[in-house]
């Protein structure tokens, strides 16, 4: 009985020990992602097949833009912050100089100069903070010129061109709508580049909008709402488009899905070119989206990494915009071998990677979020209250640098 007895309680023991290893908990990666929960859980779809060929778990949270930034502000405050967080482009570059994201390119220097050869190079510009990247691109946007090809036989290529264009619309009651940036930043931003002008100087020490090409940028903007009608209040393309009233528009790439699901009765009328020219020679859009990068307090810092590439291989970019386009959600992929298979009819897409290659994003400097608000404010001085450009420019220029005074 006693042998009985022994027998068991090693068969127990062995059965609870394991062989005498212990059992080691599953791996897993806490993803933050700023938008919606559509998103998150296409990102967790790709997750699953992460974990079948790293054994790594993936769990992607959605977090709404409002909340975003302070949310991971708080989390890393208290030392719970995700092991990705997924974010606005220029918020690596802030939560980069804190010290609380790491330096990819430090960390994973190969893995990252590989990248840098396929991503878009105005989004590269964007992320390239004095030489450090705190995060990669996860998607992408830009502006592009809609119109309707009934009535406009030839889009415009210059500002001359759509000047010209705007006068005979006039005459019939009918102009152009803005409406990713109408009276704000990023709106200006494109007449600012295309007049040869910038907000920075090359080494980011100095704000350089009291020039005339950004006062001539500026100028040009104004007198697309005050002399050509351009209205004030936001009206959704696809209804001007869809109308008629509206036969241009400026705005994100998004609406090429919107329109197409919104407006179907004029499917066949309506097309989009890249934006034009201004005296810079240059067409240059505004380029926005996305990073995601690796927390500092993360634990899983390889893991993260190698998800994170993960993401960024071709075919998943594509089956997160395939996933995206349904919901009318459509971002682009930011890695250029994803567009050789991108499910966009082919003149769309050559004028989207045309425009995506003369493209800009914000620029890479701690304070810029913080200074925003002063290019608004003579945006709106210069357009709502008829200030003078070069007045209204120089004034934010003075603010902006005061705001960069504040990392020296």
């Amino acid at each position: 009985m006693k042998k009985i007895v022994y027998s068991a309680c090693i068969i127990i023991a062995f059965l609870i020990s394991g062989c005498g290893k212990p059992v080691e908990p599953e791996k897993e990666i806490v993803m933050w992602l700023a938008g919606s929960e559509t998103q998150a859980m296409s990102v967790n779809e790709i997750g699953k097949e992460f974990y079948k060929i790293n054994g790594v778990r993936v769990r992607c949270e959605a977090i709404s833009w409002g909340e975003a930034h302070s949310k991971y502000l708080t989390s890393i405050a208290g030392g719970v912050a995700p092991d990705i967080g997924t974010m606005g482009l220029t918020w690596g570059t802030e939560f980069g100089n804190l010290g609380v994201m790491i330096d990819l390119r430090e960390a994973f220097s190969e893995d990252v100069n590989t990248i840098k050869k396929k991503i878009f190079p105005g989004m590269w510009k964007s992320i390239n903070y004095r030489g450090k990247i705190y995060g990669i691109p996860f998607d992408m946007t830009e502006h592009v010129l809609y119109y309707r090809n009934d009535i406009i036989k030839t889009p415009p290529d210059t500002w001359s061109g759509l000047v010209d264009i705007l006068k005979e619309l006039n005459k019939d009651r009918k102009s152009m709508i803005f409406d990713w940036g109408s009276l704000n930043w990023i709106g200006y931003s494109i007449f600012l580049w295309q007049a040869g002008g910038d907000y920075y100087n090359e080494s980011f020490t100095r704000c350089t909008l009291d020039t005339e090409e950004a006062a001539s940028g500026m100028r040009f903007f104004a007198n697309l709402y005050n002399e050509f009608d351009m209205p004030k209040t936001q009206i959704p393309v696809e209804q001007g488009i869809r109308t008629g009233d509206f036969p241009l528009a400026i705005s994100g790439n998004w609406k090429i899905v919107s329109l197409a699901v919104e407006a179907p009765e004029i499917g066949d009328k309506w097309s989009i070119a890249m934006l034009p020219k201004g005296p810079s020679g240059r067409s240059t859009a505004f380029i926005g989206g996305r990073i995601m990068g690796v927390f500092a307090q993360s634990k899983m810092k390889k893991e993260a990494w190698q998800f994170i590439k993960f993401l960024f291989e071709p075919e998943n970019q594509i089956k997160f915009y395939k996933k995206a386009e349904e919901m009318q959600d459509a971002y682009l992929p930011p890695n250029m071998d994803a567009w050789e298979t991108l499910p966009i009819k082919d003149d769309f897409k050559e004028i989207l990677k045309m425009q995506a290659l003369d493209a800009k994003g914000p620029p890479p400097v701690v304070t810029w979020e913080a200074s925003t608000r002063f290019v608004d404010q003579a945006i709106q001085r210069t357009i709502l209250a008829g200030m003078n450009a070069k007045e209204a420019l120089n004034q934010a220029a003075h603010f902006v640098d005061e705001e960069l005074k504040k990392t020296e």
